[in-house]
């Protein structure tokens, strides 16, 4: 088989797809230049001055409501009020804690020479307190009991704060932190 025979002095090219894709792209061209001169045109200094006013105005009022803010004070609550709440608040916080937990603590870690006499709960800085007042046969059971109160997670901070000769033995007095695992966000880990 043979391949046909052309018999032109030229072989034919299209033409016209290449010059109308040139046609479109000049004329696409054309109109973005067009849509970018009227843009040009909108921002121009001459046409934005009213909207830097508006801002301008704006940035004053903006100014002006910060001064006003910074001015007003808020009420001011009478003094007798917030200490008789204070009042209130230490004495929900003395109930905060669960009475039954704490002595059986304290039952597990009392020496059999040792016997407690006191237990005043206070609350300190938004911790609770203990002042313990214990009686004991002799002073070295007295220091046991301070010994096992230490080794406790229960108890933080546990100080003795005297050593006196009573009639029955040797009177102790302690003070401590008292963290209650009852209480969730009271739970602290000792250092």
């Amino acid at each position: 088989m043979r391949a046909p025979l052309n018999l032109a002095s030229r072989p034919f090219r299209n033409e016209r797809l290449p010059a109308l894709a040139f046609g479109l792209a000049s004329l696409l061209l054309l109109a973005l230049t067009a849509r970018h001169a009227l843009v040009l045109r909108q921002v121009l200094p001459g046409r934005t001055a009213a909207l830097e006013q508006e801002v301008k105005a704006l940035d004053q009022q903006v100014e002006q409501l910060r001064m006003e803010a910074a001015s007003l004070r808020g009420p001011r609550p009478d003094s007798a009020l917030v200490t008789h709440w204070a009042l209130l608040r230490a004495l929900v916080d003395q109930r905060a804690f669960s009475w039954t937990d704490l002595l059986g603590v304290l039952e597990e870690v009392l020496p059999a020479g040792v016997r407690l006499v006191s237990i005043a709960p206070s609350v300190r800085e938004g911790q609770l307190q203990l002042d313990l007042g214990a009686v004991a046969r002799k002073a070295e059971d007295g220091f046991d009991f301070m010994r096992a109160l230490q080794e406790r997670k229960e108890f933080q901070d546990v100080n003795l704060l005297g050593v006196g000769e009573g009639t029955e033995g040797a009177d102790l007095s302690f003070s401590m932190r008292y963290v209650s695992p009852a209480i969730p966000g009271r739970v602290e880990k000792r250092p």
